[in-house]
């Protein structure tokens, strides 16, 4: 099971270093990566009959393409590095180009795995990750709507007020998982009181963890355990295509 403390994360520290070093180039990114995020989601939520169907697809290809010219523009620039650049100049090329290697390895992963490593890693604010924590939420909720969860009995389908219990201790759940990855390591939410007490102060919901745990029966522990083991899973197929990208970087 992992835990963080993944070598991984150090990558997108270079994410950071743009914002930090290179300025309006790292705010450009972010900026169109936030845009090719909005394209691709109501593409994505479009119907097959939808009017503006082929005005969705051409802005998702449009934004690409622009993704696509900027990495182009990044590694021109490193490869005309060497002559006569200065050495700063040199470390804030080298570093974007990295950030870029970064970005496409995630960008080529499914939706709700970039939005977990942009979630845990990516240097962004809580509103720039708006759109990712609705993807990782949402694909959470499936994997938990496939569970047997307490009180659903041998129902087909949990009861409402399970299936809205569940929709808060997920929301927990990535929020423990992104609090306890690297290089946070913070404590997260250990303990139900304290994942009822997140969930009151977060959501303003309150939610009955009295049988957390319940020996040889169903409980909400079981799940919360088995809702962290698949954040886990997801975390590394996210970050595995990047990990060739740390001895690059070395």
């Amino acid at each position: 099971m992992r835990r963080g403390n993944s070598p991984i994360a150090d990558l997108f520290d270079n994410l950071k270093r743009i914002r930090e070093r290179v300025g309006d180039n790292g705010a450009k990114l972010r900026s169109l990566m936030a845009e090719h995020k909005r394209n691709v989601k109501a593409l994505t939520n479009a119907g097959p009959f939808d009017a503006n169907l082929d005005e969705l697809k051409q802005a998702v290809a449009n934004s690409e393409r622009r993704l696509s010219e900027m990495r182009t523009a990044l590694e021109d620039v490193s490869k005309s590095s060497n002559e006569g650049a200065s050495p700063d100049n040199d470390w804030r090329i080298v570093h974007g180009l990295e950030a870029g290697q970064v970005i496409s390895a995630v960008e080529r992963q499914p939706q709700h795995l970039q939005a977990l490593a942009r979630y845990c890693f990516g240097p962004f604010t809580r509103d720039e990750l708006a759109e990712d924590l609705e993807w990782i939420h949402a694909a959470l909720m499936h994997v938990g709507m496939q569970m047997r969860l307490p009180g659903q009995g041998q129902a087909e389908r949990p009861p409402a007020e399970v299936a809205r219990q569940l929709r808060w201790i997920v929301s927990a759940a990535i929020h423990h998982h992104a609090e306890t990855t690297y290089p946070y390591n913070r404590p997260g939410l250990h303990n139900p009181r304290r994942i009822a007490v997140w969930i009151e102060e977060e959501h303003g919901e309150e939610i009955d963890v009295r049988r957390w745990s319940a020996h040889g029966r169903t409980c909400w522990k079981g799940v919360w355990e088995r809702l962290l083991d698949t954040l886990d899973r997801w975390e590394c197929a996210a970050l595995a295509p990047v990990a060739g990208l740390i001895y690059s970087a070395a």
